[in-house]
């Protein structure tokens, strides 16, 4: 079993494989259901020529042993009744997801607003999921945001950069936390638009995947 505080990550091993001569780790939040303490569930996207995701999308099979540690970090939700603004992009998706899970296990009735951008409408994911916590959390809204929609999608969501959206839509930023988790530079621009938009630094917390 393993017990963490949702918005935790572990290390994640990755062996001397055909492309990797010595072996690795790796670290990813984790996307689980912290309830269920048997399992943890990670999002792994896979980076061209990177050692661990190749590994994880190439060489690794069901049923090998994997090692793995931790859990580590200070990223969390606080125990205030503060709105929520989550800002993610791609694989950033883990620990918010995770801390969606623990909002609902809870009955957490926070008001909270999830800004997900992507590039393109083909990478979104999760969506079905995030609209089954719009019904089952009390104030709770999940907005996609898509960079560049592909021709003959139709995409009728909200457009441009995740950060723009955020500032297009966010009307109560003063009295709001934010939890960003995603790029460097992602989370760089998210926090610029945020204290322009009057949150405070004390109130803005984040996990850079660097």
């Amino acid at each position: 079993s393993i017990d963490y505080i949702p918005g935790q990550y572990i290390q994640l091993l990755t062996p001397v494989y055909e492309k990797n001569s010595e072996e690795v780790y790796r670290a990813y939040s984790m996307s689980s259901d912290p309830a269920d303490k048997s399992a943890i569930e990670l999002i792994i996207r896979l980076v061209p020529g990177g050692i661990c995701t190749t590994y994880c999308f190439d060489y690794l099979k069901v049923g090998d042993q994997v090692k793995i540690n931790g859990p580590y970090g200070q990223f969390k939700l606080s125990e205030t009744d503060t709105p929520i603004v989550f800002i993610a992009g791609g694989s950033g998706m883990a620990p918010i997801k995770c801390m969606l899970h623990h909002m609902k296990n809870t009955g957490n009735k926070r008001k909270a607003t999830y800004y997900f951008g992507t590039n393109k409408v083909n990478e979104l994911c999760l969506g079905d999921l995030m609209r089954q916590f719009e019904s089952e959390l009390a104030d709770f809204r999940f907005v996609p945001v898509v960079s560049t929609p592909e021709d003959g999608h139709n995409w009728e969501g909200e457009r441009g950069l995740v950060t723009e959206a955020v500032q297009r839509n966010v009307k109560d930023a003063g009295e709001c936390e934010a939890y960003l988790c995603g790029s460097p530079g992602m989370i760089d621009a998210a926090i610029a638009v945020l204290k322009k938009l009057g949150v405070t630094e004390d109130r803005i917390f984040y996990d850079k995947f660097e």
